[in-house]
């Protein structure tokens, strides 16, 4: 047995036990301090080939920029039939179950629930259920408001012009202001990872007091995306290609090249995301018995090992080995204590894997296939239109 398939086997039932709360976690509305449930999601009332843009951290969304995912499927239609097919559009549904009830109540509110289980939104956004669950921007960013990239991203050049008319110099200055009003495009691979993580490994400590599991053990990008959440129909819109159809047409990106950046930028992202948790826990939950220390220093030192002794093993790549340098010497696991050192070298790591991907479309990465190709058995079945 590999490493990497004893590091399965032994996180199986944790796998298990962090799927079911999370199937089971509820969303209700707090009022006057008591927990109600709710029927409706929350409304607020108030550049060149192979390259892999790095914006430095997620976006996270704004309720009042939501566009809703129907204003997204006036476009997208194959990739909306595919998102309804998924446990992420059906998150809200799960309200009211018994341990979604308890966590809310010994939470207090349902905000924490809310991020990661709803979009949040006001009553301009559009959706064809008030049960939203993880919709379009959730993953893709909020895309309203006069500085919003809703509007900008389908604009190639004026009233008419179609994406194959549209001039190289209008794309660049296109994406460039995509870029900047926060849109989470499929080529931007650190943004995207670091979205995703930042709902499957919970951070909050108070959430966690409140009985929620640290998420999910065993996580993978590559899985999750071949699966269910796949909708790759940039290209043809009754085709849903296994990897973003656009960037292999345009920029010559090829679904093995893709899966071998996400098997490395996933691992480092989510050792980073780990150690800012470790890093940021209060001083009352940093002992042994806490379940979120344990969760997140046990989870982060099996990444660790899984990026020097499988993928460290494979290729030969100057980042890997720097990800290794800048937290070998942490003591992870049982023995984790040294907060300042793990915010030190998640700070390293922020760095290290942009500059990773940066790097990426020239790297040698091929001796990762087969590890790729352990991991490589979908979460779900991909939405076939």
């Amino acid at each position: 047995m590999t490493f990497s398939q004893n590091r399965l086997a032994k996180n199986n039932v944790l796998l298990v036990a962090g799927l079911l709360a999370l199937i089971g976690m509820g969303v209700s509305s707090a009022i006057s301090g008591n927990i109600e449930q709710s029927t409706s999601s929350r409304v607020v009332k108030n550049d060149s080939v192979a390259t892999y843009h790095t914006s430095a951290t997620a976006v996270f969304n704004v309720s009042e920029q939501i566009v809703g995912s129907a204003s997204c499927k006036e476009c997208h239609k194959a990739e909306y039939a595919a998102w309804t097919a998924t446990v992420h559009s059906k998150n809200f549904a799960r309200i009211g179950s018994p341990s979604g009830q308890k966590i809310s109540a010994a939470y207090g509110n349902t905000e924490a629930c809310l991020k990661c289980h709803s979009t949040p939104h006001t009553p301009t956004a559009k959706f064809e259920s008030e049960q939203v669950g993880v919709s379009c921007e959730s993953c893709h960013s909020a895309a309203g408001g006069p500085e919003g990239w809703f509007k900008l991203h389908s604009n190639y050049g004026g009233e008419g012009v179609k994406r194959n008319d549209e001039t190289e110099a209008h794309r660049k200055e296109r994406l460039a202001g995509c870029d900047t009003a926060g849109m989470i495009r499929a080529s931007n691979v650190y943004a995207l990872a670091k979205n995703c993580y930042s709902c499957h490994v919970v951070a909050d400590e108070k959430l966690l007091a409140a009985g929620h599991k640290p998420g999910h053990s065993d996580f993978d990008l590559i899985p999750w995306m071949q699966g269910e959440v796949r909708h790759n129909f940039q290209v043809d819109q009754t085709v849903n290609a296994i990897s973003p159809s656009l960037l292999k047409a345009r920029d010559g990106v090829t679904t093995e090249q893709r899966k071998r950046v996400l098997l490395v930028t996933s691992r480092m992202v989510e050792l980073e995301t780990l150690l800012r948790n470790l890093g940021s826990i209060s001083e009352e939950n940093l002992g042994e018995s806490y379940a979120g220390r344990r969760g997140w220093a046990g989870r982060a030192e099996d990444i660790f090992e899984y990026l020097d002794e499988e993928i460290g093993e494979a290729i030969d790549n100057e980042h890997v080995k720097a990800v290794v340098e800048a937290v070998k010497e942490i003591e992870l696991g049982r023995k984790f204590e040294d907060q300042d050192a793990a915010m030190k070298a998640a700070d390293q790591l922020a760095k290290i894997v942009q500059e990773f991907l940066d790097s990426a479309g020239e790297a040698d990465l091929a001796g990762l296939d087969p590890l790729i190709e352990e991991l490589d058995k979908p979460v779900g079945k991909p939405y076939l239109p």
